[in-house]
């Protein structure tokens, strides 16, 4: 019996042994999520050794534009170190997640959970997924590193486990970029005391739209400055440059879009 129970203990301990084995660090791309025309590809990072640093290098398929990294509401959300330098002319975007940098703070414990979310825009309507995969740079020296301190204190590193970072699209993830220029009638009209102007951008470029009154004398800019194409909503909150009230009355809004120029006709009753 005693020789028994010693053969019991030892396979349990094997047993043990290899559970943890095959427990290793992984990064996932979880669902994509659509917001306002965007496509949002999470992170996930299940990680079974509390985690010092991540250095993140990834390259991403053409066809996209990676408009910003987010860490709100994400496990790094409150790391002292938080970094994405995006570089579109090169599909890459280097991501740096450390915890503790100022004062006392404890590594990222064990646990699986979204790290990072990636926003992209889609340029390319015939693009189905986002394909991710990791990339080195030099000067400065980049490559997937995962960091954490061993039962000994030391520090020690190594690459995590890649799996499902090609993202498939569905047609409602993706919102189709205007094919024309395009100026539409403000809503609501007449109004009191907002309304919202919608103009549609094929490409992006420079953009200007200002309100007049029936004088010509112009009452508002709203919008001066570089614009990504797409269908921009922009809201009149019925005040002036200098922020008072607009009196009742017929105002026109104009739009310069590159080469293109319209003008529409709106009505602020009180």
């Amino acid at each position: 019996m005693k020789q028994i129970g010693i053969i019991t203990v030892f396979l349990a301990i094997l047993l043990v042994s290899s559970i943890f084995a095959s427990e290793v660090n992984t990064l996932t791309a979880a669902k994509v999520s659509a917001n306002d025309g965007k496509v949002i590809v999470p992170l996930t990072l299940k990680n079974v050794q509390a985690m010092a640093a991540l250095d993140l290098p990834l390259k991403y398929s053409k066809g996209v534009t990676l408009e910003e990294v987010t860490f709100e509401g994400t496990r790094s959300a409150d790391f002292d170190f938080k970094y994405a330098d995006i570089q579109n002319d090169k599909n890459t975007v280097i991501i740096g997640l450390i915890p503790m940098v100022y004062g006392v703070k404890k590594d990222l414990d064990p646990g699986d959970g979204v790290i990072a979310n990636l926003v992209f825009r889609v340029d390319d309507p015939s693009v189905k997924s986002i394909d991710l995969s990791t990339t080195t740079t030099t000067n400065p020296d980049h490559s997937l590193m995962f960091v954490y301190s061993d039962a000994n204190g030391q520090i020690k590193d190594m690459a995590p486990e890649l799996s499902g970072l090609s993202v498939a699209m569905q047609a409602s993830d993706v919102k189709p970029l205007p094919t024309v220029f395009a100026l539409r009638q403000n809503a609501p009209n007449p109004f009191n005391p907002s309304t919202s102007i919608v103009y549609d951008l094929p490409k992006a470029t420079n953009v200007r739209l200002e309100i007049y009154n029936v004088l010509g004398q112009k009452v508002k800019t709203l919008v001066d400055g570089y614009q990504n194409a797409g269908t921009q909503n922009i809201i009149w909150d019925g005040r002036d440059q200098s922020g008072a009230s607009v009196a009742s009355g017929i105002y026109f809004y104009r739009i310069n879009a590159g080469d293109f120029n319209a003008t529409k006709k709106m009505m602020m009753l009180k």
